[in-house]
């Protein structure tokens, strides 16, 4: 991550508890298999910024950024790695998935030392202009003889409960061996872009191509290779106040939803990461505007 942007997030992004946190008697959720983590935001303004300059970051591979200046590159996002068209109704414009997945890629490269395994705007059709398809980052995390797959997802609603709903209405059939093999071909389609060479899933992947009868989850097993699954809600925060808003998310989701066995043969973690934001739209559409007017980049 490029020191301008690492010290943006850090400034902008800040940590506040884990969940359960009893101080506050909030559990974490029904989902979660390890500790929730909750952060705030400083300063919206700054979030604003972060989102617009963190677009390159999710875009592209930072091996990119040696042959481009950076400018080029946010241009050329726009066009080719990301969801956006000028003709679009600003009611279409504020759905976009890039306002909080380039937030997902910050918070798992500055908070979780993940690495990038390759960079989500690769996936995008420019010819379809929809959203790409997919898990909303592909990072990792590559330590002696284990890898874990961080491959996340975000959602970024006014109504925590909409982007709850969102995630836990497709967690069965994220969490499953059609869903991973699936994206890990998507990703062996592209390995001339994977940003980690050399790393234990890149040999896979090859081996993978070379010998496509492969069973890609039984190799995964074989190499002690496992799935980390964070889901980042970032929503309206409640007039309330911050731990009010935070408290309900756990309730919401114990008296509507019950846990279910996953599809999954290799092992897996999941956890949420809540941001409440005071003024979601304000945010999106000043994000939006700095677009149009092509702001400087830091």
């Amino acid at each position: 991550m490029r020191t301008a942007l690492h010290n943006l997030v850090k400034s902008t992004i800040i940590y506040k508890y884990d969940l359960p946190n009893a101080v506050e008697s909030i559990p974490k959720t029904l989902f979660s298999t390890e500790n929730d983590k909750c952060y705030s935001i400083a300063n919206e303004q700054d979030l604003v910024k972060l989102i617009y300059n963190s677009i390159i970051d999710y875009s592209f591979n930072e091996f990119d950024f040696t042959e481009r200046e950076l400018e080029d590159l946010h241009t050329i996002a726009f066009q080719e790695r990301v969801r956006y068209n000028e003709s679009d109704s600003e009611a279409s414009k504020l759905k976009y998935g890039f306002f909080g997945e380039v937030l997902l890629h910050c918070v798992l490269k500055l908070f979780f030392q993940t690495n990038t395994l390759i960079s989500k705007g690769y996936f995008y059709d420019p010819l379809t202009k929809g959203e790409a398809r997919g898990y909303d980052a592909y990072h990792l995390i590559e330590e002696n003889n284990s890898v874990g797959l961080w491959f996340g997802e975000t959602k970024f609603h006014i109504n925590y409960t909409s982007a709850v709903n969102d995630v836990l209405k497709k967690i069965k059939s994220s969490l499953s061996d059609d869903y991973l093999s699936t994206n890990l071909l998507a990703i062996r389609k592209n390995k001339e872009n994977l940003n980690i060479q050399g790393s234990k899933i890149e040999s896979i992947l090859n081996d993978w191509n070379e010998n496509p009868t492969i069973k890609i989850i039984e190799e995964l097993k074989q190499h002690s290779i496992n799935l980390i699954y964070p889901v980042i809600i970032l929503f309206q925060q409640n007039p309330s106040g911050y731990n009010e808003s935070i408290k309900k998310i756990p309730k919401y989701i114990e008296d509507n939803y019950e846990l279910e066995d996953y599809d999954l043969s290799i092992p897996y973690s999941v956890f949420f990461i809540f941001i409440p934001v005071e003024d979601v739209k304000k945010v999106k559409k000043e994000v939006l505007e700095w677009i149009e007017l092509k702001k400087p980049l830091i």
